[in-house]
């Protein structure tokens, strides 16, 4: 075959075309259809994402407001329906406030139990396992509580689980352990903080630790 020749280059193309024309099509359909699919998908993220802000910004109104039976609803709705945006952990948060300011505690447990687990945020994940730590301590569950303060790493919450740490401890009657989490947890608290003479009195309560 002389590729010089038209002819030659005419069949040699078609030849090529039908073993791989095929293919190419479809790589090409594929393609476009998965970049199709890619914009769509960051189309209904941001279309889910934006659903989720009016909702909570209903939410902190409601709350302002004082309905907090519509606000437990829209807390409900951004939990069970937008759980992929960083509003349902949040949400959970303040539908466990609102559960134990009705004295739910087992509601208030579910609620913090789900940001533990779910929630998008690691600050907000922080929070919820914190204020569950302290939600099993009004439940009587030292060990569940404690248990709560190992984490690897606690995000800036240092003070705050060595504080939880040390009530849990107390609770079990480790007075010593306590008193070295409360000293811990002034230790990790910035020097202006005005919560430093709560953790002072709580460790100054315990009195002076074990001579060495």
């Amino acid at each position: 075959m002389d590729i010089h020749n038209p002819d030659d280059q005419l069949a040699s193309l078609k030849a090529w075309w039908q073993q791989y024309g095929t293919a190419l099509i479809a790589g090409v359909a594929i393609g476009l259809l998965l970049l199709g699919g890619l914009n769509y998908w960051k189309q209904y993220r941001a279309e889910r994402a934006e659903a989720a802000s009016v909702l909570y910004e209903k939410l902190l109104d409601s709350l302002q407001q004082g309905r907090n039976d519509e606000a437990g609803k829209t807390a409900a709705t951004l939990v069970a329906d937008y759980a992929a945006t960083p509003y349902a952990g949040k949400a959970a948060l303040l539908a466990a406030r609102l559960r134990f300011e009705e004295q739910d505690l087992a509601g208030a447990r579910q609620q913090l139990e789900w940001a533990v687990e779910n929630a998008r945020e690691a600050a907000v994940q922080h929070s919820a396992r914190i204020r569950l730590g302290h939600l099993l301590l009004e439940l009587k569950e030292f060990d569940a509580a404690l248990a709560l303060t190992a984490v690897r790493d606690p995000g800036g919450f240092e003070s705050e689980y060595a504080e939880l740490k040390g009530d849990a401890l107390l609770a079990k009657g480790d007075r010593d352990g306590a008193r070295t989490a409360y000293q811990t947890a002034l230790d990790k608290l910035p020097p202006q903080s005005p919560y430093r003479r709560l953790l002072a009195m709580k460790r100054d309560n315990l009195g002076p630790g074990a001579a060495p």
